[in-house]
């Protein structure tokens, strides 16, 4: 099947509504959504690199596997064991990242995911289940398949984006369901999140030789029921992640988990810098942002990620296209 290179044809009715909610194939692109895309991208691009050659340097410490995840099931992962093995698949994966930025070669990132998921099972193999990279991870499965199955910019810039609220939405959702699921209501108990920190406190104390606690977790070990609070807060904002899905609620809940990543550090001291700075990335309209201040445009926020779709079924005709452009379906900011 080749790339498609028409404006995706993405059903009818509820389904229809709801896609077009989530990737915006129908709004034209402003030239400040395209730099902002190209700095998402890059982030992306730069940290999948850094993960890469992170989790190479680190399995050289590494003689034999403990829990087999993903791939690892299927594919001997001690071969990358302190061996230059696996800085050759951190290399390769480097450039396949490098051919997927620069449009070379449209299965890049696809290659690098893949390259990505070894190094991780080969890194993680121990015993320890992280997620830590899983956000980053996703949303470079979103770059790959935008690029492999589009040949339109901005078509990719869409579903990259869509793809990426829709694995967040979909990731915290389920995260907060599973916890439900296998503790039940009393996972809300407060005693659990002084048990956690605690044990958290232990763990920093046997490395660093010192812990104090925090404000925060001095409120929590103090009071039941702002622990308790505090619980419920994290996973009512986990249960709603998935409304991200629609522009109506993509800032708030946006806000919101980055709000439960706040709470984590405060009450934990556990930071994922990395899936942090995407959300913060994710969380605003930047580009309008931009817009407005650059240009001095008072005009709506033109992004489709943050802006509900017409509801009827009629294409839209977009604006005339100045003939420096270099892609037919963008147009440069407007001033006022």
């Amino acid at each position: 099947m080749s790339p498609s290179t028409e404006r995706p044809q993405i059903g009818t009715g509820n389904m229809n509504w709801f896609l077009r909610s989530l990737f915006g194939f129908e709004h034209p692109t402003t030239t400040a959504e395209r730099y902002f895309f190209n700095l998402f991208e890059g982030f992306v691009a730069v940290f999948t690199v850094k993960y890469a050659w992170t989790w190479a340097t680190y399995v050289q410490q590494v003689s034999d596997v403990v829990l087999p995840l993903g791939i690892a099931n299927y594919v001997n992962v001690s071969v990358l064991f302190q061996s230059w093995t696996a800085f050759g698949v951190a290399g390769l994966l480097t450039l396949a990242v490098l051919l997927g930025w620069t449009r070379t070669w449209r299965y890049g990132y696809v290659v690098a995911l893949l390259l990505l998921h070894l190094l991780f099972a080969a890194r993680y193999s121990q015993g320890e289940i992280p997620h830590s990279s899983n956000v980053l991870g996703m949303t470079l499965l979103g770059l790959g398949l935008g690029l492999a199955v589009f040949d339109r910019e901005r078509f990719r810039r869409r579903f990259a984006l869509g793809f990426t609220y829709f694995s967040i939405g979909l990731g915290y959702t389920t995260a907060a369901a599973c916890k439900l699921i296998g503790t039940g209501p009393h996972w809300l108990d407060g005693h659990h999140l002084q048990i956690w920190i605690y044990e958290k406190s232990i763990d920093v104390f046997a490395a660093t030789g010192s812990f104090n606690f925090t404000f925060v977790q001095s409120l929590a070990l103090d009071y039941y029921w702002i622990a308790t609070l505090f619980l419920t807060i994290g996973i009512v904002s986990e249960l709603l992640a998935f409304l991200m899905w629609w522009p109506r609620f993509r800032i708030p809940m946006v806000l919101a988990v980055l709000g439960l990543h706040a709470g984590i550090y405060a009450s934990m001291r556990i930071v994922f810098s990395v899936t942090t700075v995407e959300l913060i990335l994710l969380a605003l309209p930047w580009a309008c942002i931009a817009e407005r201040i650059f240009a001095r445009s008072n005009v709506e926020c033109p992004l489709p990620h943050f802006r509900s779709p017409d509801t009827s079924d009629k294409e839209e005709d977009f604006p005339p296209v100045p003939s420096s452009s270099t892609d037919p379906n963008e147009r440069p900011l407007q001033p006022a």
